[in-house]
């Protein structure tokens, strides 16, 4: 009896002892994984910020998505992670030391695009993601850049702008013709210069020679041409009716072989003089039959072709070198300015934006829709900006490419 109960005692010792060896195992094994997952978690979340404020653009560039975020401190450099929806996880798009990116690889305009920042400490630790923010594309070729001016007389400020040009450097030119002046600002708007003064200033234009074209209204002269270093070479040009008159003048263009062509709205004709200001040609009358005009405004030249728009009798007609009727553009509506650029057309709508087309009249884009008060006339640089006056709103707004 003494000897089963010893017995029974060891073994309840032993098992106890058993249990408690296997049960201290066991938490100290518990305890050190808790221990290795907590080390990599403080690593990766808490000794190193996630990103805050992370915003992504939504449609206001055509054709891309900028993703932005606060500098975290202790950041060596982020990672832009984007959702894809065909495997329904995020991928790294890309590492970088900015707190800036842009993503070109949109394939859908209108389309969310979710994305998740990172910030990088070493090789091997990250933070936590931000919270994720969507942005999409519009779809549109351009998009508002900025805008300068204000009203006044002041060296940016501007009274009653009706014609823009640009030079082969990007510098812009308004014609204030309120001011009677024209004002040279660069291609960041930034204001360079007075660089025209005349009566009731209008267009300008330049020729490929260094030299340009400078008009105006109730003067001695209306058309003006000077060398680069501003001296005066030639002018012509009075009030009236006759060849050498100008009821008044608006908006001129220079052809493929530097053909000066010039809108004289109150005339409601076109007249076409070489480099030298020698008379070539004229055409139009009052009317409403084709290649009649009822005030003409804008003109441009595109491959071969003259197109000037009509704006009371709401049209663009299109005519060849000599002068002869061709047909009416299909784009119709309040159409002032016109410009060419490479293979297309950009008509100034007086609705309020700038149409962009082709040579056929297919409209591939509104350009500005819900930006200007009243819009006449604009300007194409070389990089294709698009740069146009907004009279009542006495400033200029520059759309660029992206």
């Amino acid at each position: 009896m003494i000897i089963s109960r010893s017995l029974k005692t060891i073994t309840l010792l032993c098992l106890v002892f058993i249990t408690v060896f296997s049960c201290k195992q066991e938490v100290e094994t518990v305890v050190e994984t808790k221990t290795i997952r907590d080390t990599i978690r403080i690593i990766d979340t808490l000794d190193v910020d996630r990103p805050i404020n992370v915003k992504a653009t939504k449609g206001i560039y055509g054709s891309k998505v900028n993703i932005t975020w606060t500098p975290m401190p202790l950041a060596q450099g982020y990672q832009v992670w984007k959702f894809d929806n065909a495997t329904q996880k995020y991928f790294l798009l890309r590492e970088l030391a900015d707190t800036t990116f842009d993503d070109s690889a949109i394939s859908l305009a209108l389309t969310k695009n979710f994305y998740k920042i990172r910030t990088k400490k070493t090789v091997s630790v990250y933070s936590r993601f931000s919270d994720a923010d969507f942005g999409y594309t519009s779809g549109l070729t351009y998009y508002k850049a900025f805008s300068f001016g204000s009203e006044g007389s002041g060296t940016s400020q501007f009274n009653f702008t009706m014609h823009i040009e640009v030079d082969g450097a990007g510098n812009i030119y308004v014609s204030d013709e309120g001011l009677n002046r024209v004002l040279k600002f660069s291609a960041n708007g930034v204001f360079l210069e007075q660089f025209y003064s005349g009566t009731g200033a209008r267009a300008v234009a330049f020729l490929n020679n260094g030299n340009y074209i400078a008009t105006r209204v109730q003067s001695s002269s209306y058309v003006q041409i000077f060398n680069s270093n501003k001296q005066l070479i030639r002018e012509w040009g009075t009030y009236g009716t006759g060849d050498t008159n100008f009821g008044n003048i608006e908006c001129i263009s220079v052809d493929d072989e530097q053909n000066i062509w010039i809108v004289d709205g109150v005339n409601h004709r076109i007249k076409k003089y070489d480099q030298n200001g020698n008379l070539l040609l004229k055409f139009g009358k009052q009317g409403t039959a084709t290649g009649d005009f009822d005030a003409p405004f804008g003109i441009c030249y595109l491959k071969g072709k003259i197109y000037v728009s009509d704006v009371r009798n709401a049209r663009v007609e299109v005519f060849d070198k000599n002068g002869k009727f061709l047909r009416i553009f299909p784009v119709t509506g309040n159409i002032y300015g016109l410009r060419a650029f490479g293979e297309n057309l950009y008509l100034a709508n007086g609705q309020g934006y700038v149409i962009k087309t082709d040579e056929t009249g297919d409209v591939q884009e509104k350009i500005g829709q819900g930006q200007f008060s009243l819009l006449v006339d604009m300007a194409i640089a070389p990089n294709g900006d698009i740069i146009a006056c907004d009279v009542y709103g006495r400033k200029i707004v520059v759309f660029k490419k992206g």
